[in-house]
C-alpha cells in the first residue's frame, strides 16, 4: 500500500451543494478527494439515515423520520443478519440509491478521471457509538449502545457498510481512505454518557476490522469535538482526525500517547480549517501558524517536529454543509493553501 506522503490533503466530506457533478469537483484538488454527502439535495445522504439499510432489529418511523430498537420478537432479523454477514455478503448494506448522489458522481468522476485521487479516494460511515446514541430503545429505556446484543451487530453492520464503500474504490484501482466519524464521542466521559472504555474499544475495532479482512484500506476516526484522545488511538485506526482550530489545547493534553502512535505509524490529520465558522477573512498565513503554535506546545512536551510534520495530514476540521456553496468551495481549497504553506516550512 502506497503510504501517504505528509500534508497530503482530505476533507470530512459533507457539502452544501445542490448539483452532485459540482460537488464532486470541489474535491478535485485534494490530495485525497472524499466522497460528497449531500444532505441539501436528501435527508438520505445524512450520515445517520443514510446508513439503515441492511441493519437488523431497527423499527423505522419514515414519516417521522425516527429510529428505535427493538427490545422484542428480534432474533429472527439478528440471524437473518449474521447469517448473510457471515457469508461474506455486503450488497445488503449498500446505501439505497436516494442516499447515493454523491457517491455515485463520486465514483463516476474517479472512474473516467484517473488523476482524480490517483492514489487515494475517501469514504467515510457514521460509527457505531454515533449512530448507537442516537438510536433510543422501543420501550423508552436507554438506547442502542446499552444493549450488549444490539451494539455489536451495530458495530459489524456499520463496518459492512465502510468494507462495502472501500470495495468500490478499490475497483477503481485506487487504495481506500475510510473514515468512521464518531462524533458522539465528544461526549464520552461525561455525566450523559454511559459508554465504557471498554465499549468504545470494542465496538470500533469490530467496525474497522471488518474492513481490513476485506481488502487494503486506511483505516481513521473523525471526532469534531473533544474526546479521550487516548483512547481513540488504542482502537488500532491508522488515521486520528480532530478539530485542530478548536481543540488544540485539549488534544495537546496526550503527548506520550500521541508519540507512541506516531512512532507506530498512525497519521493525524489535523482539521486546522475552521467548519461552521469559516469566513473569506480567513487566511492559509493565519491557519498555518495556528497549527504551528500547536505543534509547538507538543515539541515542548516532547514530540519531535519531523514526527509531527511527517505523520501530517491536512483537513477541515469538520463537514461543510452548513456554509454556502461558495464559501464551502472557498474552505475546501484553503485545506490546500494551508498545506503548501506548511511545506513551505518544513523544507
Amino acid at each position: 500500500m502506497t503510504d501517504l506522503k505528509p500534508f497530503a490533503t482530505t476533507a470530512i466530506g459533507s457539502l452544501p451543494h445542490l448539483d452532485p457533478t459540482g460537488a464532486v469537483a470541489v474535491m478535485e484538488g485534494l490530495d485525497i478527494p472524499a466522497y460528497p454527502q449531500l444532505v441539501k439535495i436528501s435527508p438520505w445522504e445524512d450520515m445517520f439515515l443514510g446508513a439503515l439499510a441492511g441493519l437488523p432489529a431497527l423499527r423505522v418511523n419514515l414519516e417521522l423520520m425516527k429510529v428505535w430498537g427493538k427490545r422484542q420478537d428480534r432474533e429472527n432479523e439478528l440471524a437473518d443478519f449474521y447469517t448473510r454477514f457471515l457469508a461474506g455478503e455486503r450488497d445488503f448494506l449498500a446505501p439505497p440509491p436516494e442516499a447515493r448522489h454523491g457517491f455515485d458522481a463520486f465514483l463516476d468522476r474517479a472512474a473516467r478521471d484517473p488523476g482524480y485521487g490517483p492514489d487515494f479516494l475517501k469514504v467515510q460511515v457514521i460509527g457505531p457509538l454515533t449512530f448507537g446514541q442516537m438510536v433510543a430503545m422501543e420501550d423508552g429505556q436507554n438506547t442502542l449502545v446499552d444493549d450488549p446484543e444490539l451494539l455489536p451487530a451495530l458495530a459489524l453492520g456499520l463496518g459492512g457498510k465502510a468494507a462495502w464503500e472501500a470495495r468500490q474504490i478499490r475497483k477503481l484501482g485506487r487504495t481506500p481512505v475510510v473514515f468512521i466519524d464518531e462524533p458522539g464521542l465528544a461526549s464520552f466521559g461525561s455525566a450523559f454518557c454511559s459508554l465504557t472504555a471498554d465499549t468504545v474499544i470494542s465496538a470500533m475495532t469490530a467496525a474497522a476490522q471488518v474492513v481490513r479482512e476485506d481488502g487494503p484500506a486506511l483505516i481513521g476516526c473523525h471526532i469534531c469535538g473533544n474526546t479521550d484522545w487516548a483512547l481513540v488511538m488504542e482502537t488500532g485506526v491508522d488515521i486520528v482526525n480532530f478539530d485542530a482550530f478548536a481543540v488544540m489545547e485539549q488534544f495537546s493534553l496526550y503527548p506520550k500517547q500521541l508519540k507512541a502512535f506516531l512512532e507506530k505509524g498512525g497519521l493525524v490529520a489535523w482539521g486546522i480549517v475552521p467548519a461552521h465558522d469559516y469566513h473569506r477573512d480567513l487566511t492559509a498565513g493565519f491557519l498555518a501558524d495556528r497549527l504551528e503554535t500547536g505543534w509547538r506546545e507538543l515539541e515542548r512536551k516532547g514530540l519531535p517536529r519531523e514526527l509531527l510534520a511527517g505523520r501530517a495530514l491536512i483537513t477541515s476540521a469538520c463537514g461543510l454543509s452548513s456554509l454556502s456553496p461558495d464559501l464551502a468551495s472557498a474552505a475546501t481549497k484553503m485545506i490546500t493553501e494551508v498545506a503548501e504553506r506548511l511545506k513551505l516550512t518544513a523544507c
